[in-house]
């Protein structure tokens, strides 16, 4: 059983052997703590997974994402940077008019803030959100910090904010200088049911990568839903 799990890689060894952690997944509060307002995982008696794609919208592989999310009728949720709305808001446009979910990612990803005081946190969140009504007239009701990357005081604002934090599941690794194949190998062995896959706009690789992704999985019958779809179809007990 340990050698299954870790190679499917759905969690570690460590935390198969505690207890502690067994009694966290007995009570629900692996897939959503509602204290703090923050999502680990999807339902796992559900054959469903989120897609979030980080970092964007880019110029070039942004449109190629949405074109290959259209082509297989799928949607994501995108967590973009303030600062990369104002330079491509028809891009933003664009997500929501094909059904996909817009989230905070923070104003500029140019800072982990679990290393800022709180004030810049809120500063860096809010800024985000102001850039994004000024392009939709929505607000947002996600975020994901940079790096995913929080502490308590991260939580704390998103909290006042109204925001729910967001962590992932299963990462491509995608920002680093990694090959389509990787890409496809590591979120294909490493989904489960309930999985929130995270990759990254901006990397002609990631591009390459997401229709084999989006084939692979359905091959497997998973069905694609947003964050908030999966936050929805939650276990009452872990609400």
């Amino acid at each position: 059983m340990l050698a299954w799990l870790n190679a499917r890689r759905t969690m570690g060894v460590r935390d198969a052997l505690n207890p502690a952690f067994w009694y966290r997944r007995w009570q629900g509060f692996d897939l959503y703590d509602p204290v703090q307002r923050i999502l680990y995982h999807g339902n796992r008696r559900l054959r469903e997974v989120a897609l979030t794609i980080d970092d964007g919208p880019y110029a070039e592989t942004g449109p190629q994402l949405l074109d290959l999310l259209q082509h297989h009728s799928v949607r994501a949720t995108f967590f973009v940077v303030g600062d990369r709305i104002k330079m491509q808001p028809e891009q933003i446009v664009r997500m929501l008019a094909e059904g996909h979910e817009v989230a905070n990612h923070s104003m500029t990803h140019q800072h982990r803030l679990d290393t800022l005081p709180a004030k810049n946190v809120r500063n860096e969140l809010q800024y985000c959100d102001v850039n994004f009504q000024r392009v939709t007239g929505r607000s947002f009701s996600l975020m994901r910090p940079p790096g995913v990357r929080y502490n308590d005081t991260v939580l704390a604002v998103a909290r006042e904010l109204g925001y729910t934090t967001v962590s992932y599941t299963t990462g491509a690794r995608d920002y680093d200088n990694v090959p389509a194949d990787f890409i496809v190998d590591r979120i294909v062995r490493r989904t489960e049911n309930g999985s929130i896959l995270l990759l990254h706009d901006g990397n002609p690789a990631t591009v390459e990568a997401l229709p084999r992704i989006l084939t692979a999985l359905k091959r497997e019958g998973y069905r694609f839903v947003t964050v908030s779809e999966m936050i929805g179809r939650l276990p009452v007990s872990a609400r």
